[in-house]
């Protein structure tokens, strides 16, 4: 038994895998920034303090505790570049590229970094001992943790962009698989409607040659040529615009029904009792001939739940408010819980020879035809299944 998305779903989980997608990016990268924000301060103030720090060593005049504190500043985990008053470099650390080069050459391209690190907002910290009259400049750059970390949002893409890749191909994937078991499954049932009565139509042609004056052989005829008209027209409306018009339910049923009954033998239920509780002078606003084939389908199913045993269909219908709510009733095997949904999808069936078209068929014709609601009211295991649909007065 496997899951299948309604293809009318995928286009909507796509768009809602991709506004997720960007979502989470968008989300990514705004954290992001924030943290690199919050830790370029956090290096700024580190930074000023240890610049305050340096003020007092030097002020006290500790020769080796200022020695030993210059080479802390030197060990840190960002780029520093230090100048004099007028922002010329006089040294720097953390830059391996610079660190082989000439001097006075990687003292020029000391200004790039420092010119990169300002446009990053990284602004210089001041350092100034007027008593001294010294006044320099600390320019500082991004730690190797804040380098990794605005890199993490391109890696973020990356595998966003290859899961959304991976789940458009694989919703591609569900929709032609799909669209090939729908394709099947309607010739399947197109094989299957005009079958019935054209079998019919053979064994009666047969029976006319030796009765070629029974009126009972020529209305059983007249009534299969009238069912495989009704099948034509069924298949030629899926998928066009119907006409809806006001028809009494009970004529629906009763035709649903006794086409039903007529083919109990067929359908492995020849014990089984179709009951027909309807309130009368009920209308709907319906195309007929889908309605009936819809009705059609869930009597059948009804039927086949029982799987040979004895019992009962019953269709009931009453008036709820702007409603006409209809139930279609069986004691059959019932349906667990967890796939009541799945019973009007496409391709879903129990069945070792069913192509699971027609629940999806009558969802569609209900639902998409007449803006009706169709869904299960109960079931379970042996305990049969109450199908209802909710239909505009």
């Amino acid at each position: 038994m496997s899951f299948k998305l309604p293809y009318r779903l995928v286009g909507s989980f796509k768009g809602l895998l991709f506004v997720l997608a960007v979502g989470i990016i968008l989300a990514v990268m705004i954290y992001t920034e924030s943290m690199v924000s919050e830790l370029r301060e956090s290096s700024r103030r580190y930074l000023s303090l240890k610049v305050e720090r340096y003020k007092m060593l030097l002020q006290q005049g500790d020769s080796e505790a200022l020695d030993a504190y210059l080479r802390g500043m030197a060990a840190k985990d960002f780029p520093l570049i230090l100048t004099d008053s007028t922002r010329k470099p006089l040294s720097f650390s953390g830059i391996p590229e610079l660190e082989g080069m000439p001097r006075e050459t990687a003292l020029r391209k000391a200004v790039k970094y420092m010119e990169e690190w300002q446009r990053q907002g990284n602004q210089p910290v001041p350092f100034e001992m007027p008593e001294f009259g010294l006044k320099q400049y600390y320019y500082y750059g991004d730690s190797d943790q804040i380098k990794r970390l605005q890199v993490m949002p391109w890696i973020e893409v990356a595998v966003v962009g290859g899961l959304i890749l991976i789940g458009y191909l694989g919703f591609s994937s569900i929709k032609r698989s799909e669209e090939r078991s729908v394709w099947v499954g309607m010739a399947r049932e197109t094989a299957h409607q005009l079958g019935t009565p054209l079998t019919s139509l053979y064994g009666w042609m047969e029976l006319l040659e030796e009765r070629p004056d029974d009126p009972e052989v020529r209305r059983e005829i007249a009534d299969d040529l009238k069912r495989l008209s009704t099948v034509v027209d069924r298949f030629s409306q899926i998928g066009s615009q119907s006409r809806l018009q006001p028809q009494s339910l009970r004529s629906i049923v009763d035709a649903a029904a006794g086409y039903i009954n007529r083919r109990l033998p067929q359908i492995g239920g020849t014990e089984v009792v179709i009951d027909v509780d309807l309130v009368e002078g009920l209308t709907l606003n319906v195309n007929r001939t889908l309605f009936e084939w819809a009705l059609e389908n869930l009597l059948k199913n009804g039927v086949e739940a029982l799987r040979g045993k004895s019992g009962r269909v019953v269709i009931k219908a009453f008036k709820n408010n702007r409603r006409i709510i209809i139930d279609v009733q069986d004691s059959g095997c019932g349906i667990p819980r967890r796939e009541w949904k799945n019973v009007f999808r496409p391709g879903y069936t129990t069945k070792e020879r069913g192509w699971g078209l027609g629940m999806s068929l009558t969802k569609r014709i209900i639902e998409g035809v007449h803006g009706g609601r169709i869904y299960i009211v109960e079931s379970g295991p042996d305990k049969g299944t109450k199908v209802r649909m909710q239909m505009r007065a």
